[in-house]
């Protein structure tokens, strides 16, 4: 985890400087990291809402925004998509 010091962060996508802000500070107040799975240094956070996947260079400590999306908040009363289009999917392998 990168320390208290200013932290590097490469804008690989070019996010609004904003969204960059929140990272910096998040990362610099020791935000809690999800590491991926199935990546090395690859780490995701959620931070007011937004998801920030990012790469942190383990010689260097540099952070790499990756990614960053606005969290989906599913409503009870709406049915999953996911749920629909794997149905499909399912349905058109069983008729095969």
């Amino acid at each position: 985890m990168p320390t208290k010091e200013k932290i590097r962060i490469e804008n690989a996508r070019f996010y609004a400087a904003g969204i960059v802000d929140r990272l910096q500070t998040a990362l610099s107040n020791r935000a809690e990291l999800h590491a991926d799975q199935t990546r090395r240094n690859f780490f995701d956070l959620e931070i007011e809402g937004r998801v920030y996947f990012i790469y942190i260079a383990p010689a260097s400590g540099n952070v790499t925004l990756i990614a960053t999306w606005e969290k989906r908040r599913a409503s009870a009363d709406e049915p999953s998509k996911q749920a629909s289009w794997w149905r499909r999917i399912a349905s058109r392998s069983r008729a095969a």
